[in-house]
Parts: structure tokens; C-alpha cells; sequence
């Protein structure tokens, strides 16, 4: 792998990844990636571990975070980049975020229950790892845990075969344990990665369900003129013609481009496992030119 590489999306175990942020920075070694951002979901509880390690390997790291904000069809996950850790602001946020997730949980609990799926929150909290210190020595309990840890149970049990199975017949939107969460709205989530000194860059645009090419360029229209800087051209669940069009709805309207794996360290079938850096059967292949134009527009 070249040596100038990026993945500027992925998670550890802080949220629903698999590997802790000192891991991730040892597999970023392997692979000679140059920099990785850490983006794990509603929290930046693994950001210290991840930058004393990248400091230790000689890998450059990006302070991030993927938020999910209010929307009523698809997913829309707003990524930030280069936020301060320390912003008490943007901590008191995360944890509203946070307690919704731990309101819905149990909610999400109890209806598989009903279906009959045999499934405890102590199970759901120790596939979590909240029984163990957090990445940066906190208590194991301030870990984001949400629907990804109640699939592995599910998985685990033998009720479903795969994550997406779980999502697919019961946990996404529509399906028969969804519950919603408290969520900002897509505005305030970019206020509050601003107030946090970071850019605000729109997640895998597809996960939106637009149902065509005019009605995404008009979501994206509106982020533009709520605050948003970027969006992701490059991910791993991406065609040809998804990428080509975020560039398109980029340069349209002076977002700058961004992208990344989404790893998480789960193995795959076949060649659906996506791998930190490269993506799902290599489609990735981000430059570091792509984080220099992200720097420039933060300055």
C-alpha cells in the first residue's frame, strides 16, 4: 500500500468497532496508512489513547466524531473533523446523545423479547465491553452502546447470521424493534462541531434514501446553507456512480471532499469485508492530498 494513504472514517471499541484506538493505530502501521481519523459514534472517549499511540508509531492522527443527526427517511450521519476533545460544549452534547441511547437500548431489549429472541441488557453491556475501563481509563460505562452491540448478541445467539440481517428484519427504521432517539437536528449538530473547532462533513450521502439525484442535490443544498464544509466522495459501500456524483454535489457547491473506510473490524462473507484504509475489495485509495485540502479549509 502506498505510503500516502488515508482513512478518515473509523471506529473502535469507544463505540461499536471491534479493535481498541491503540489497535487501530497498529493495524494503520501494518498497512503504512499516513494518517487516520478516529470517528467513533456520539463519543471521543478513545481520542487520547488514539493520539498517544499514533505519536508513538509515527502515524498522524485526526481527532473526530460521527454524530447522528435528525432525519425522517433514511440515516444521516454528520462526520467531525479536527475537533477539540476538550470542548466541554461539544462533551455535554455527546452525552445527551448518549443517555438517548441508553433509554432506547432497554426499549430495544424488551420488543425483541417479545418476538421472542432471548436477549438481556447485561448481555448487550458485556458484548459492549462496559464491564471493562473505557480506551482513555474511564469507566466502562460512559461507552456508546447501541443497536450494532444488540446485533452481535443476535448473531451470537444464532437468531441472525450477519449484522445486517439484524437491521434488516429488526432494528432499522420501519422494522419491528425500532425505536427513535433523541437526535439533533442536522443544523445544531453542525453548530456544535463548529463550536468545537471542527468541519462538519456529511457521511456515505446514499444512506439518505434520496429518492433521485434532484432530491439529494437539494438535502445537500440545504446542509450547504445550514454550515456544512464536506462530504464524503470516497467510501466503501460506494459505486462509480455514487462517488461521481458526490463530486459532483462537492464541487457544486464549494463543499470540500472527504472519505473513508467506516472499518470496524468485523469480518465479512466473501468480499463484502471492508478493511481500514483499502475499503471493500480495494475501492479505496484516498490520497493524503485529500487531508491537506480538509486542513486548508479549517484554516
Amino acid at each position: 500500500m502506498p505510503k500516502d494513504w488515508i482513512d478518515l472514517h473509523c471506529h473502535s471499541t469507544a463505540s461499536d468497532g471491534r479493535l481498541t484506538p491503540v489497535q487501530l493505530i497498529e493495524l494503520g502501521k501494518k498497512l503504512e496508512l499516513r494518517a487516520i481519523a478516529l470517528t467513533d459514534h456520539d463519543t471521543v472517549a478513545g481520542l487520547r489513547a488514539f493520539h498517544d499511540a499514533g505519536r508513538a508509531q509515527g502515524i498522524e492522527t485526526i481527532s473526530g466524531v460521527e454524530i447522528s443527526a435528525e432525519y425522517p427517511r433514511g440515516t444521516m450521519h454528520i462526520v467531525g473533523l479536527f475537533v477539540d476533545t476538550q470542548s466541554q460544549a461539544l462533551r455535554s452534547f455527546l452525552k445527551k446523545l448518549s443517555d438517548g441511547r441508553k433509554v432506547r437500548n432497554p426499549q430495544i431489549v424488551n420488543r425483541l423479547h417479545e418476538l421472542g429472541l432471548e436477549i438481556t441488557m447485561q448481555e448487550v453491556e458485556e458484548e459492549a465491553g462496559c464491564l471493562d475501563s473505557g480506551p482513555d481509563g474511564s469507566p466502562g460505562d460512559n461507552k456508546s452502546v447501541g443497536r450494532p452491540h444488540i446485533a452481535a448478541v443476535m448473531i451470537r445467539k444464532g437468531y441472525v447470521k450477519t449484522k445486517q440481517d439484524a437491521f434488516d428484519k429488526f432494528l432499522a427504521k420501519g422494522r419491528p424493534a425500532y425505536f427513535t432517539r433523541f437526535a439533533a437536528t442536522p443544523e445544531e449538530t453542525i453548530q456544535e462541531i463548529h463550536s468545537a473547532g471542527g468541519l462538519a462533513v456529511l457521511a456515505h450521502p446514499p444512506y439518505l434514501k434520496a429518492k433521485d439525484e434532484a432530491e439529494l442535490d437539494g438535502i445537500v443544498g440545504e446542509l450547504k446553507s445550514k454550515g456544512l464544509d464536506g462530504i464524503e466522495v470516497w467510501y466503501s459501500t460506494h459505486t462509480p456512480e455514487d462517488t461521481a456524483n458526490s463530486a459532483r454535489l462537492a464541487a457544486k457547491y464549494g463543499l470540500v471532499s472527504s472519505g473513508g473506510s467506516d472499518f470496524h473490524g468485523e469480518a465479512g462473507r466473501g468480499n463484502t469485508t471492508c478493511e481500514l484504509g483499502s475499503g471493500v475489495g480495494g475501492n479505496l485509495c484516498i490520497p493524503y492530498a485529500v487531508l491537506e485540502k480538509l486542513k486548508a479549509r479549517r484554516r
